[in-house]
């Protein structure tokens, strides 16, 4: 029988099968070796720069302003250049108002002997029949002159300010309504005006209330989130034989503290149990046997304490690993109150300090005291979750939290917006930064001298006319800024200078109908990309980077002595309450700290490192000095590169503070930051960099700085290949492949291939 055409004989269908498997088992091959090459390829990718990374915004925190000076006894006088104006104001036109915000603390019993002194003068021509300066608060006029010629030189009046007329949040008014004639009258004429003089002050004479603590309104009475104007001052009693339980719950107490007196001045120092006799607000920390502070204001606790165990309202001693928390009268100043953070055992102590750091996450602390049975830390925070902050380019006012803001009239006042720019945006050389502005502006402008003006950080940057005689809705203005100019705190002030077309002169005209507004849809664009020089302590005053990366300070450890001196707690709370006020988080704070020889393993891999001490006392610099740039044998102290060029030179002396990031040796995504010095005066100096303001802010770039008793120098001293450039993504604790490494395995895997496909298919 024949076959037919399609029909295979068995060794022909073998020899195709054999045929077919071969070419499968190439294309199979050939397709994972394409696998394993593409696989180095998307790791490469993986590390480049996190674009568009947007967590949530909320608003940001109210900018600093100058703090008015206490004068003698409880009264402080507010002045003029406490509310804004160091030159006094001119009130111009025929009708306007100058406004002033100001606070009645919450602890402050305001007496009936405050008052307003003002002091003004005005234009010679006005009538008095037809003008007046009249004097507000909360809009109720206290006092209404008549602007005639007995007071058209300097003038002083004193204004009673009622007690009971004052709230939490006031409002200081100075109104005018002034004519210069009865007929025809130019309503913008140079004849009308009226000066606020700088001598002009709103004294607050007042007394101290005695306090009614309570938890659920933490952090006050420690701090009143209405005293705008003197410093809040806080001593901590923290034992020098603390556990390392108790030094954590020191540094998240601090750094929380500082975090809610946000701008607000704090003066935290570390006391003693003579502080007990002070007029200050106090913090006791630790055990009752590590802090004897505590039982020595047995009488006044909540929970009863015996001997030196806590017990509850029904006589039953707390177990050890439960946290206690009390915040009570001072026994000795019923005006003043102590916050005790405390526990039968270090394990409580902990708890306790990090539940009263969550705050409004846990909602459950009220009243005097609180017996905390567990602690639940709540999800991780998340990176660069910087409230406020730009983040990316393209992030616009809104996203910032910043609002549309609408000015109006000829004196309309500036319109300021504080642009804070991510510290680890890095802005390349000979680049612009575009500022993309939405702005609008109301018809019947005069086009020939109504502009808008723009300037950043007090520089003028740009003008434009307003020349629309419809006005205008929603116009794009673009502003090219050299990225030298742009910083990671920015100040910028748009100016609308706006005036009425033709009016008749013998009418009434006023200025309410023109207007000028800046839109939250502004913009910004930037050529930079998300990467961060490290190390560099200059970046500690831009936010607290890179140790507040997560706000809640998870990624970061203090590391002190074995042997913990009064100087080693002095600098550890000073700078945590300075990295507290640099940041602002909303999920408590998980910061730890540990003495040096108790420094887990893991946590020496996975975080950014705080290391306080002298260098002969604290064990952690041995394992670091490779990584110092300075040493401190002898008198003059020089680095060399490749040992020819003299690249850093210093007269170091033993009283000088050092502040120096390094990288870390057991993970190249994290630093150690050392606050060092041969002895305790170098340490009171490293404290107070942090504590004073104006050295804080004059840390300059650099990875050491040398604190004298004038204030920092910052110096760079690195050598070559020691810097590192970090992307904005979290660098694990794991072994990491470098860069190179990936393309160096890149390059052979495709020469293997190579190899392999030429076998496969004999070429």
């Amino acid at each position: 029988m024949m076959s037919k055409p399609n029909d295979f004989s068995n060794k022909e269908r073998l020899g195709m099968n054999r045929t077919r498997n071969r070419l499968v088992l190439q294309w199979t091959t050939l397709l994972t070796l394409l696998a394993m090459l593409m696989a180095p390829m998307a790791m490469l990718l993986c590390i480049q720069p996190a674009q568009g990374q947007t967590p949530p915004a909320t608003p940001t925190n109210g900018a600093a302003t100058t703090a008015p000076k206490p004068v003698a006894g409880n009264a402080l006088r507010i002045g003029m250049k406490d509310l804004g104006d160091p030159q006094g104001y001119r009130l111009k036109t025929v009708r306007t108002q100058r406004d002033y915000p100001f606070t009645r603390p919450k602890g402050w019993k305001v007496l009936p002997s405050s008052n307003i002194h003002l002091t003004f003068q005005h234009g010679s021509n006005l009538l008095p029949e037809r003008s007046s300066l009249n004097v507000l608060v909360n809009n109720r006029i206290l006092k209404s002159i008549p602007l005639s010629k007995e007071n058209v030189t300097a003038t002083a009046a004193n204004i009673a300010v009622p007690p009971d007329l004052l709230k939490d949040n006031n409002i200081l008014s100075f109104q005018v309504d002034q004519h210069y004639t009865y007929k025809c009258e130019d309503p913008f004429s140079e004849e009308l005006w009226t000066e606020v003089l700088p001598d002009t002050a709103l004294t607050l004479n007042y007394s101290w209330e005695p306090v009614h603590p309570d938890l659920a309104q933490y952090p006050f009475p420690l701090l009143d989130p209405l005293n705008n104007y003197t410093p809040t001052v806080v001593g901590y009693v923290v034992p020098q034989s603390a556990s390392d339980q108790s030094l954590e719950a020191f540094g998240v107490v601090a750094a929380h503290l500082g975090q809610q007196a946000k701008w607000r001045e704090l003066k935290p120092y570390l006391a003693d149990q003579n502080a007990l006799y002070s007029k200050d607000n106090l913090i006791l920390i630790g055990t009752p046997s590590e802090n004897p502070a505590i039982g020595a204001i047995a009488s006044g606790l909540d929970l009863p304490l015996s001997g030196s165990q806590f017990s509850d309202k029904s006589g039953a001693p707390i177990p050890a690993d439960y946290g206690v928390l009390q915040l009570v009268p001072n026994p000795n100043n019923p005006t003043r109150a102590i916050l005790v953070v405390s526990g039968n055992g270090p394990d409580g102590v902990k708890k306790a300090a990090h539940v009263l750091a969550q705050g409004s996450l846990n909602k459950i602390l009220v009243g005097r005291s609180a017996i905390i049975k567990d602690y639940q830390k709540g999800a991780d925070y998340p990176y660069r979750a910087w409230d406020g902050f730009i983040l990316k380019s393209g992030d616009n006012f809104d996203s910032l939290g910043l609002p549309t803001q609408t000015v109006r009239g000829i004196t309309a006042l500036p319109i300021f917006y504080n642009i804070k720019v991510m510290p680890d945006i890095f802005l390349p050389g000979k680049s612009f930064v575009k500022l993309h502005t939405i702005y609008s502006y109301a018809s019947q402008l005069d086009a020939t001298q109504s502009k808008l003006e723009v300037l950043l950080n007090g520089k003028a940057i740009k003008s434009v006319p307003l020349d629309d005689k419809n006005g205008k809705s929603l116009a794009d203005l673009t502003v090219d800024i050299p990225t030298e100019e742009f910083h990671t705190f920015n100040d910028l002030e748009y100016r609308f200078h706006v005036y009425p077309e033709k009016y008749d002169l013998c009418r009434f005209v006023t200025d309410v109908h023109i207007w000028g507004t800046v839109h939250n849809t502004s913009y910004i664009e930037f050529p930079g990309e998300i990467k961060a020089p490290l190390p560099d302590v200059g970046l500690i005053n831009d936010g607290g980077y890179p140790f507040t990366a997560y706000q809640d300070m998870s990624k970061t450890a203090l590391v002190l002595p074995d042997s913990v001196g009064n100087t080693d707690l002095e600098a550890m709370l000073q700078f945590l309450t300075r990295v507290g006020r640099e940041s602002a988080s909303r999920k408590g704070i998980e910061l730890a700290a540990y003495h040096a020889s108790k420094l887990p393993d893991d946590i020496k891999k996975d975080r950014n490192l705080i290391v306080i001490g002298q260098r002969k006392q604290n064990k952690l610099f041995d394992e670091l000095k490779d990584k110092a740039a300075l040493l401190t044998e002898g008198t003059w102290n020089t680095l060399q590169e490749d040992q020819k060029a003299k690249i850093a030179q210093i007269n170091y002396a033993p009283g000088q503070g050092i502040v120096e990031e390094v990288l870390s040796p057991w993970n190249e995504g994290r630093v150690a930051l050392l606050l060092t010095g041969e002895n305790d005066t170098a340490l009171v100096h490293d404290a107070q960099l942090f504590q004073n303001d104006t050295w804080f802010k004059g840390i300059k770039q650099g990875n050491l700085t040398v604190v004298n008793d004038d204030g920092p120098q910052s110096l760079i001293m690195l050598k070559k290949g020691e810097a590192r450039f970090f992307h904005a993504q979290d660098q694990g604790s794991g072994f990491q492949m470098p860069t190179w490494a990936w393309i160096i395995l890149g390059f052979f895997t495709v020469m293997g291939l190579i190899s392999v496909l030429r076998f496969l298919f004999g070429r």
